[in-house]
């Protein structure tokens, strides 16, 4: 069909009247046609007339939207002659197309007093042209965030759900960001990337700011290819990304022993953290020197896996007698950024530790009436210059250099040396030994030699001359005494010739029970005086009481007593 502007339609008879169509059109929106028609209307033939009684009115219909004009009033209007008059109507009416037609009914009715067929017209066969769809701006991204939100080198800006507007087809994206100390108090926005796209969608790999623990933002906005007048507003992204703070190393790193022979090293530390991001391990390395002051550039020794912000590794060193070591500890965090380097303490490798010594007494498990209880030991045959070392318990080493009352002989011994130490007044109960020697020139200790051992309380009744009379029960704990003492020095128990019982044992035969328990005692001095012919350590030969015939005297129970409670 042809469109209706500048056709003249002819409408009725008697007489025919003229319609010319005009029309202008604007688009209000882009669901909206507006159209401006203007009808010239005019009688045929000169002389012709329609008069008062007839009425002519106009309804022009496009896409089911009208307008009227009236184009002769039933009074008052002596329409004569062949000269136009000229009305208006505006149609507004949906379209949501561009540059397409839509249907026009163009109908004029009688509709005065009086029947008229002149002008009377009800056509369809014409059409009107729709302006073309204004152009509107593109649609910013519907969602916009980054990936990791915590990043050491770069990390994933994404956004989704852009749009292109109308005559204005998507062309890509404007990405900037802004930094900030805190996350909440921003910068200005700085341009970073135009990406060419022509999705709703799309990515770009971006860096945290360069300080670390600082924070970046993005915004996104979508570009059209109507120009810069039509791109979309901004998209802010929906998080941050947080330059990595480092992890922080160890507060402490301790190698152990600090002088050593052989291996293996023990490392221990303590109090090392993350930063923004938790331990994932740790790094260990060693460097080493001659002289403990020029040292190598570090080694790498191994990196594992550990998210304990403390713990120890045993690890190898050098075997070179005279090499320094020191020890480095980096934490590693799960974005693999390392800390600073942990330093340990120093450790040297020297030609040889101690030999272990020897303990003669006490005999593991056994027990002791002495307070200041004996031990009896040999060094190892190296070195030839050492220094023995005893301790107690948990309580602090002796040795023979700063504690020389204790040791016999005191200072520094040779190899294979014979030693006694002599403790401290100790409480009575279970204790526990502990020896060892150290090469002098290295500090290098031996291994550690321990024995338990418990001190007992005097199983002795008091006796006292012309009031206690001596009975079976004194003589046994004697004898009791004598074997617990010779257990101690590693002697074996006496089998004794009599069995002593009350009322039964005759009392003639008790000088010879009390020899009996002099000579058991005997070999325990003399086992005592092969460490140590000083006086204080040294047991002096008896002299011992006579005994005389019948029940011993007091002084002569008494003797033995007072010997055994100081073997």
């Amino acid at each position: 069909m042809a469109d209706i502007n500048g056709v003249t339609l002819n409408a009725g008879s008697g007489p025919t009247v003229k319609y010319t169509i005009t029309y202008s059109k604007s688009r209000p929106n882009n669901s909206q046609m507006t159209y401006h028609f203007t009808i010239a209307a005019a009688l045929a033939s000169s002389g012709s007339y329609i008069h008062s009684g007839y009425a002519l009115l106009c309804t022009i219909t496009v896409n089911g939207s009208s307008g009227q004009v009236r184009i002769k009033a039933p009074d008052n209007d002596n329409w004569d002659g062949t000269a136009p008059r000229y009305r208006s109507v505006t149609v507004t009416c949906s379209s949501t197309t561009g540059n397409t037609t839509q249907g026009v009914r163009f109908r004029v009715v009688s509709d005065g007093r009086l029947t008229l067929n002149s002008g009377v017209i009800d056509n369809s066969g014409y059409t009107v042209t729709s302006s073309a769809l204004l152009t509107t701006a593109c649609g910013a991204p519907s969602a916009c965030s980054v990936s990791p939100t915590v990043a050491e080198g770069s990390a994933a800006l994404s956004w989704s759900g852009a749009s292109g507007g109308t005559n204005n087809a998507v062309t890509g994206f404007e990405v900037q960001y802004s930094d900030s100390a805190n996350n909440a108090d921003w910068g200005s926005w700085t341009a970073l990337s135009t990406v060419s796209s022509s999705s709703g969608s799309g990515s770009l790999s971006v860096a945290p700011p360069a300080a670390r623990g600082s924070y970046r933002r993005f915004r996104v906005r979508t570009q059209g290819s109507a120009g810069s007048s039509y791109y979309s507003g901004w998209k802010v992204s929906s998080n941050s990304v947080r330059k990595n703070t480092p992890p922080q190393p160890a507060t402490t790193l301790t190698a152990t022993p600090s002088v050593y022979s052989a291996g293996p090293i023990t490392l221990t530390w303590s109090d090392a953290s993350g930063g923004t991001s938790p331990i994932k391990g740790y790094m260990l390395a060693s460097k080493t020197s001659t002289d403990g002051s020029t040292w190598t550039s570090w080694n790498v020794l191994e990196t594992f896996d550990l998210s304990a912000s403390s713990g120890s590794r045993t690890v190898t060193a050098s075997t070179e007698p005279g090499t320094y070591t020191k020890y480095g500890l980096w934490t590693i965090d799960t974005l693999d950024v390392y800390s600073a380097e942990q330093v340990s303490n120093s450790i040297l490798c020297v030609a040889a530790a101690c030999d272990e010594p020897a303990i003669a007494a006490p005999k593991n498990g056994a027990s002791t009436y002495n307070p200041n209880p004996r031990v009896l030991m040999t060094t190892g045959a190296q070195p030839s210059e050492q220094v023995v070392q005893v301790k107690i318990g948990t309580g602090n080493w002796w040795d023979g250099v700063n504690n020389p009352s204790l040791f016999s002989p005191s200072g520094e011994v040779g190899g294979s040396a014979a030693v006694m130490f002599k403790a401290e007044s100790q409480s009575a109960g279970a204790k526990t030994l502990t020896v060892r020697c150290v090469n002098t020139d290295f500090e290098a200790p031996s291994a550690e030699i321990s024995r338990s051992f418990t001190v007992l309380t005097s199983p002795f009744e008091a006796i006292t001359t012309n009031e206690t009379k001596v009975k079976a029960s004194h003589i046994t704990a004697l004898r009791t005494a004598v074997n617990t003492v010779r257990n101690y020095y590693g002697l074996a128990p006496v089998s004794w010739s009599e069995e002593i019982t009350a009322g039964r044992t005759e009392m003639k035969n008790w000088p010879l029970h009390i020899l009996e328990i002099r000579t058991a005692v005997e070999p325990v001095i003399a086992v005592i005086n092969q460490y140590s012919t000083d006086s204080g350590f040294a047991v002096p030969e008896p002299d011992w009481e006579e005994l005389g015939t019948g029940r011993p005297r007091a002084a002569v129970m008494n003797q033995l007593a007072e010997l055994i409670l100081s073997l």
